[in-house]
This record gives structure tokens, sequence and C-alpha cells, in this order.
């Protein structure tokens, strides 16, 4: 498992209903720009197993990770809807959702880099992954979205690099 350093500063305003977004301290442009590079341009197009997608789940605006249908994977590790391969998506607020394990779940809410989705004990097992405010942070963000994918795809995409 990651081992996490403490967010600093204080947890950021997020909706207690979905949308799940944030609202308070998002990501600078800049910031958000070199996320979205990494994660939805050069990420994917590096690793076949991987395409970014409109989301099926989230506000227009998001885009979304999603696990090719190929690479055989538990149910579990996806968003809804049923059927779904997506498994994170950014929003244009700079935060992610991403669904990863329990225990990786419970350390990104006690380090202080995301809360878990408001319908989370309902079965949607995300977690909304706080806007990155600067370059260390994106590296903190980019080991979540890494453990993300080896959790959707049970560690078999090999080759992805923060």
């Amino acid at each position: 498992m990651l081992n996490l350093p403490g967010r600093q500063g204080e947890r950021p305003q997020t909706g207690n209903q979905p949308p799940h977004l944030q609202f308070t301290d998002q990501s600078p442009r800049p910031v958000y720009s070199a996320m979205t590079q990494w994660a939805l341009d050069a990420l994917p197009a590096g690793t076949p197993e991987l395409r970014e997608a409109p989301s099926r789940i989230s506000v227009p605006t998001s885009r979304a990770l999603w696990l090719d249908e190929s690479i055989e994977a538990s149910p579990y590790a996806f968003m809804p809807p049923p059927g779904s391969r997506e498994f994170a998506h950014l929003h244009a607020d700079g935060s992610w959702h991403l669904v990863v394990g329990e225990a990786l779940a419970e350390h990104i809410v006690e380090q202080g880099w995301g809360e878990r989705h408001p319908w989370y004990h309902r079965g949607v097992k995300e977690i909304l992954v706080y806007a990155p405010r600067n370059e260390e942070e994106i590296a903190v963000v980019k080991q979540l979205v890494l453990a993300s994918i080896a959790h959707a795809s049970q560690d078999k995409v090999a080759g992805v690099a923060a």
C-alpha cells in the first residue's frame, strides 16, 4: 500500500449529494493542464489497455479512464452503471473520483487527500481525491491514479508510470 504524506491545508468544500464536486481550493489551470496531459493523453496513448472516454456517471465535463474489456477484472473495481469499465474520472475542478481498495480508500481519507462519495454506503465505492494545487500534489495524485489502474486491472496493466 502507498504511504501517503499528510495533505497540507484545510479540506476543500465539496457537495454532499451527487454530483459530488469540489467547490473551493481547485486546481490552478496550469496544474489541471499538466494532470490532464499525463492522465488522459500520455497515459492512454502509451497503454493500449486504457482509454479516455466520456464518463457514464459524472457531469458531462468530466473525462474518464476506461479499462479495456479484454482485461479480466473484478466487477467491483468499476463505477456504476453495471457493465461500466470506468474506474477513474477527472472533474473540471481538478478533483478525481477513483475506485481503489478499501485499505487505500481509508488511508486517502485519513491523510486528508480525499473523502468517500456521499453514496459510498449505497455501493458507490468511489473516493473523491482533492484537486492538486501544485507539482508536489500532482505527484501524489498520480500515485493514486496508478493505484486505481492497478486495482481495476488486478495488476495486469504493466508499464504505466508517473
